[in-house]
Formats: structure tokens, sequence, C-alpha cells
């Protein structure tokens, strides 16, 4: 008897599947869903910025989906994942993905600015997927992807608010990877390093600050949301289908532990 071997992420397999990503309008969100939708899902996404979800839509056609949303705002978050479960009554595919992350030093650091990090950078990540649980239970892919970052890995400063709410996504993850499993609902976490959007770019990644992350990586070339978005799509995908409660470090070898 011959053994069939799955295709890795085989692409038809995303085709017609229900797929919401938070912060989905920048960056590596942005990136991820126009690949979603260019593999036939249906998706969507949420961000404040109207505008730009609008030029999204118009970007992709009529399988994405925006709605302006503050993931700060647990009401908004609801109704943002509510609206995408009832489109087709279930959610496939979860990417928890809406992140700030100032340079706040410790010193001048404030309990409004520790509340806000945790209302953005954690604290929506339970929001939405509690909200999505009955749709994901009713989906066919099943599989939440939580991101993350290497930072906490790393200790950098002045990200110590930043890290203490972006380190909490793994325990997060872990508990309910262990928690939905039974329900054949998967949980993972992608953690990337420093991942040249156009936003690192234009605001952090100097000239210098570059040469340091080739000098420390193992793989010689800057990441872009180009080798974050194929990760994703592996981790949401069957052939991941044995795989729950991890975190996929994509840094090009900077973090080995």
């Amino acid at each position: 008897m011959k053994h069939r071997i799955p295709l890795l992420a085989a692409p038809g397999k995303f085709k017609g599947r229900v797929a919401v990503v938070t912060g989905g309008t920048n960056g590596l969100g942005r990136h991820l869903a126009l690949a979603l939708h260019e593999l036939g899902a249906h998706v969507f996404v949420c961000g404040r910025q109207a505008a730009r979800g609008a030029a999204l839509v118009r970007k992709a056609g009529r399988r994405m989906h925006f709605m302006a949303c503050d993931l700060a705002d647990a009401d908004q978050a609801q109704r943002f994942v509510c609206h995408a479960g009832e489109h087709a009554g279930r959610i496939d595919y979860l990417v928890n993905n809406a992140a700030v992350d100032p340079r706040i030093e410790f010193a001048h650091a404030t309990v409004a600015d520790f509340d806000r990090l945790i209302a953005i950078n954690l604290r929506p990540y339970f929001i939405v997927a509690r909200a999505a649980l009955p749709y994901l239970k009713a989906g066919a892919g099943r599989a939440i992807v939580n991101i993350g970052t290497t930072n906490y890995m790393l200790g950098l400063a002045p990200f110590t608010l930043y890290n203490a709410a972006k380190s909490g996504i793994l325990g997060f993850t872990r508990s309910l990877a262990r928690e939905l499993g039974p329900l054949g609902i998967r949980v993972n976490m992608l953690s990337p390093g420093w991942i040249m959007t156009d936003k690192q770019l234009k605001e952090h990644a100097s000239a210098k600050d570059r040469r340091d992350l080739l000098a420390a990586q193992s793989l010689k070339a800057l990441l872009t949301e180009a080798h974050v978005t194929p990760a994703t799509l592996f981790l949401l995908s069957s052939a991941a289908a044995g795989i729950t409660g991890q975190n996929l470090v994509v840094d090009g070898g900077k973090v080995m532990n």
C-alpha cells in the first residue's frame, strides 16, 4: 500500500476558507492578508485607519473585508470577530497580529503606558480568540496563530513594557493550545525578529542598526514580510496538523534557544 505524502501548505486548501487577521492594514498583517486572499480565502481584517482599510479592499477585491476597529476597545474587537464569523457561519483561521512597539525608557514609563501596551499587545489576543471560539469550532482549518516577537527573548531596551506584554503571548498560546486541543483547534505562536517593514525602515532601522543586525544574524540577509508570511501559512495549514502549543522563531538565526 502506497503512502500518500501531503503537500506542504497546499495552496488549494485555503480556497474558500474564512480567515481573520487583526492589524491587517499594515506591515506583516497586510502582507499575510493579501497572501491569504490570493490563495482564495475570504479574509477579514481590522485596523484603526479606515483609509488604509479601504485601500486594501480596493487592491484585493471582493473577498477582502475590512472593519475599522480599535482592538483596545473590547466591544469593538468582539463586534469585528462576530461580523467575520457570521459571514459564513464559521472561522477557519485566526491570526492575532495587531501590536504597537513604542520605545519607552523604564525610568520615564507610566502606569498609563503599561496599561496601553497590555490593552493593545496582549489583551486583544484573549478577547478575539474568545469571540472566535464558537466560529472556530464550526470551521475546517481550526488554527490560531499568535504573532509575537523575539524582543522579550533578548531583553532588549528600551522595550521593558512592550516585552512584558508580548512575552505573555507565549504562556497564553501554550495554555490555550492545551485547552482547545480536544476540540481539534491548534494554537501556535510565531515570533519574528526585526522585520524590515516600511514603518521600521522609515522610523527606526538606521543604516548602523541594519549593519549590527546582519552581524548578529546567522543568515546575512535583512528579513521582510515575505519571510514571515510563508511560515504563518504553514502553521495555519494542514501541513502543520500535528503542531500545537509551539513558538516558531523567524529571525535569521539570531536567537537560538
